[in-house]
């Protein structure tokens, strides 16, 4: 590889770098790997031409990407708030719980997402090693009692026939979702964001196919929001 192809390397890993944390988090190492396998290549088959259009495309693209970046946390400043709305990441704390049959997760997060009638809620992590996700619920806060099923309405593998599931908001830090069949508890969850907004403590307690479980954790707010 020539000296000169050598150092149009280097300026593009340069450039590369100086795009958002952000997208640069997204990307990894991509974009310089980029760089060095696209400029040896370019340089023989288009020649500076090509040169100049490549490292044009990438200068281009550079005061966008800063651009979105801003406008995202200009938007999420100015939204209104939502005190449950984003993502949350479990922190190891003594006043967390898991006493459930089954192996607790290195990483846990939640994400609540608005619909027009509550929250989509989705819990998602890494167990032993591999990423998992848990099944999507739907939370609508108003009281009334429905059929425990699937996002299409379909019935949940291992959930008995019947079962019913309810959710309410005592007030406007705290959502609770509760599930039962036959008078029997399933399940009973409680979320609750802090004063600051910052955190969120979950507890679930109820009985599955492997006895009864109980779970307490203490989530804090990702920002800026990944999604």
């Amino acid at each position: 590889m020539s000296t000169f192809v050598m150092g149009c390397c280097r300026a593009y890993r340069r450039i590369a770098r100086a795009y958002p944390h952000q997208y640069r988090a997204i990307c990894g190492d991509g974009l310089e790997q980029l760089g060095e396998d696209l400029v040896p290549r370019v340089w023989q088959q288009q020649g500076v031409v090509g040169l100049i259009r490549l490292f044009g495309d990438l200068a281009l693209r550079l005061p966008c990407e800063h651009f979105s970046t801003w406008a995202d946390r200009l938007r999420e400043a100015t939204m209104a708030d939502d005190l449950f709305e984003g993502t949350w990441r479990a922190r190891q704390s003594e006043a967390s719980q898991w006493k459930v049959d089954r192996p607790a997760p290195q990483q846990a997060y939640l994400r609540f997402e608005p619909t027009d009638t509550g929250y989509l809620m989705v819990a998602y992590g890494v167990v032993n090693g591999e990423a998992c996700a848990e099944r999507p619920e739907v939370i609508i806060a108003d009281g009334r009692r429905r059929p425990l099923l699937d996002l299409s309405g379909r019935p949940i593998p291992g959930v008995p026939a019947g079962a019913m599931t309810f959710g309410s908001r005592p007030d406007p830090q705290t959502l609770e979702l509760s599930a039962e069949v036959d008078g029997q508890v399933l399940r009973a969850g409680r979320y609750k964001v802090s004063a600051d907004g910052k955190t969120l403590t979950v507890t679930n307690k109820g009985s599955g196919p492997k006895g009864p479980f109980e779970v307490v954790m203490v989530l804090e707010r990702v920002v800026p929001d990944p999604y």
